[in-house]
């Protein structure tokens, strides 16, 4: 299959699978917030967040593993996969008895450790132990998940991703119907998914890399020591990602509250799906450039890399678009029962880096591929350092709830949007020998692009006097419509245009020849 075919199967597949969890997430959420509470429900997040925590101790060895085998692979070095590929295996069993033991004691004294209504200690304890049994079978079989970015079939593990989005929504439709509502049902059922998702890896592993063999005999130790030294700063990058998604939920539930805690978690939901969706098409790009670079290919990386970013620069205008603008009605349609004004300003808060952050973000496929970690990671130590004192000092010296909420919830998106403007385009440049103001010229356009598509959007939006869910609908088209428009208009050049015209000429043609 030509390597445009397959980019499109894998980009058609994940943005699906996308769908599917958003619209999983947007039936479950209210259903389960107004069953649960608010309070309640921000527990989940926040046992999902201890999970990171704890993740930490895995990264040096998991990060890097996916990178190494790959290219051992194409270059059909498959003794070096297969030590690769065991090595990080039994590591990982290893890694788990040892988390184990600190998650006992973290589970015993819990309600010590944050602050549990009293009703729900015992809820919120079993909740914790089903996150963290999920992510003590999922560190153990990580390592079968690298079989379809080698042979780069994204689109099987996005269909396995909507089975199992949907098997888990089933789930708790099924408890908390036929029980009594309780927060630990969530992870149960996030337990369950996640068994499917490893058999079905499993199954993917035979299929398309028979050769990657498990055994201990394949186990080596300096495999082991060269993952640790390359993916060691990973760890330090992992720290600033804890900041940003971890622990604003902490210092909210130690600061402010459960409550206001519960009040974050909801409007996270938004900021997370649209990262997770720039994620998912993200992915699709980094097996054919892990490819490129094992054959030493770097035109055609550099020409995939400017594509990318053009491609992005279109795709990102529309999601956040849609949040700056018409988030608030979103909240009053979707939470009828929580300050919908509240909500939208801490969103927006939380995604003043995406217009910024989320064009250049194929530039982070860089940095594993060709081996280069530490520097990102240093300057994300920084950024980590720096946005942890600020949000302190902030909590100590404001007084407010919303105050407080609106400091933790934009401080880490303003430090995003600044390693954004400097960082990124220049080492990502660097690392494969671009000249950074290319880099920079596709940001610049993207951001002329979207704002001029707020304009237009921000003047629709004040003829919608009563939202309803068909309206909110109308909005979203109004999105895809100006944003699409002035992204193809402002962000790509003439050449991309044209491929643009003749790619869209060809899909008319084939409907028009089929009707």
């Amino acid at each position: 299959m030509g390597s445009k075919k397959r980019f499109a199967i894998n980009g058609f597949a994940q943005v699906f699978a996308f769908l599917v969890s958003i619209g999983i997430t947007f039936f479950l959420t209210p259903y389960i917030v107004a069953r649960l509470g608010a309070a309640a429900y921000g527990f989940v997040g926040l046992a999902s967040n201890f999970v990171s925590y704890a993740q930490i101790i895995t990264i040096a060895l998991n990060s890097m593993a996916g990178r190494f085998i790959t290219i051992s692979v194409h270059k059909n070095q498959i003794e070096e996969a297969r030590k690769y590929f065991s090595s990080v295996f039994f590591s990982n069993i290893i890694l788990v008895l040892f988390i184990n033991c600190i998650a006992i004691g973290v589970l015993y004294k819990l309600e010590y450790i944050v602050k549990i209504p009293e009703e729900l200690i015992g809820d919120v304890k079993l909740l914790f132990g089903c996150i963290f049994l999920n992510f003590f079978i999922s560190l153990i079989f990580n390592v079968y998940s690298v079989s379809t970015f080698i042979r780069n079939r994204l689109d099987l593990s996005s269909t396995r991703s909507i089975v199992a989005h949907a098997l888990k929504a089933l789930l708790l439709i099924a408890l908390f119907y036929f029980f009594d509502p309780a927060v630990w049902f969530i992870g149960l059922a996030t337990v369950i998914s996640t068994v499917y998702t490893i058999g079905t890896n499993i199954m993917f592993k035979r299929k398309l890399t028979p050769e990657l063999r498990i055994s201990f005999k394949y186990f080596d130790a300096k495999s082991i020591k060269e993952l640790l030294s390359a993916g060691v700063w990973n760890i330090v990058s992992k720290f600033n990602t804890i900041l940003g998604t971890g622990f604003n939920l902490l210092l909210a539930n130690l600061f402010i509250g459960a409550g206001p805690m519960g009040i974050l978690s909801i409007t996270r939901r938004i900021p997370e799906l649209t990262l997770t969706f720039y994620e998912r098409i993200n992915s699709i790009f980094a097996p054919p450039w892990t490819k490129l670079y094992a054959e030493g290919n770097t035109k055609e990386l550099h020409r995939g890399i400017i594509s990318s970013l053009r491609f992005f620069g279109i795709i990102s205008i529309i999601p956040t678009a849609f949040i700056f603008v018409f988030s608030d009605h979103f909240y009053q349609l979707w939470m009828p029962t929580q300050d919908a004004h509240l909500l939208y300003i801490l969103t927006v808060g939380a995604c003043v880096d995406l217009p910024i952050a989320m064009p250049l973000q194929p530039i982070y496929n860089i940095y594993p591929i060709v081996n280069r970690i530490r520097a990102n990671s240093l300057f994300g130590l920084g950024l980590f350092s720096l946005t942890f004192v600020v949000v302190v000092i902030g909590l100590n010296v404001t007084e407010g709830e919303t105050t407080h909420l609106m400091i933790i919830a934009c401080t880490s998106a303003i430090f995003n949007a600044i390693k954004a403007l400097t960082f990124l385009p220049l080492y990502g440049a660097h690392c494969v020998g671009l000249k950074a103001r290319l880099l920079y010229a596709c940001t610049i356009r993207s951001l002329i692009a979207f704002a001029v598509t707020l304009a237009p959007l921000f003047y629709i939006k004040q003829f919608i006097t009563d939202p309803s869910w068909a309206m909110l609908c109308v909005s979203g088209l109004a999105c895809c419509v100006v944003g699409s428009a002035f992204g193809y208009l402002i962000i790509l050049d003439g050449d991309s245009r044209k491929e643009t015209r003749k790619i869209a000429g060809k899909l008319i043609a084939k409907i028009t020849h089929r009707n």
